[in-house]
């Protein structure tokens, strides 16, 4: 499986819902409060113009991010891989559920 770091907010009901369904599954996620730590947070917002919490980084073996997966809006990318920047990719997911999917199978 992939190294992959989670992007939450304290309070978030999304993010509380992840680490729920996380829970049940035998592996150790890194979580990544972004109350305070902003920077890596920030990036990614940039990164894929979205501002909705949680998001999964997706480490490569050199530990650079290598995809993010994201919740987002727009119907026409949901489940696609769409290239970001440099060398990095995105795959937008339509709900909680599809993340943790999606990150299981990685």
């Amino acid at each position: 499986m992939a190294k992959v770091t989670f992007l939450v907010l304290e309070g978030c009901s999304y993010c509380n819902a992840l680490k729920n369904k996380l829970g049940y599954i035998n592996t150790s996620f890194t979580f990544y409060n972004c109350d305070g730590n902003n920077d890596l947070c920030d990036k990614a917002e940039i990164i894929t113009g979205c501002d909705v919490y949680p998001m999964a980084i997706v480490l490569d073996i050199n530990n650079s991010i290598s995809q993010i997966v994201y919740i987002s809006n727009d119907y026409n990318t949901i489940g696609k891989r769409i290239p970001l920047v440099d060398e990095i990719t995105g795959f937008p997911v339509y709900s909680i559920d599809q993340m943790v999917e999606y990150i299981i199978k990685l």
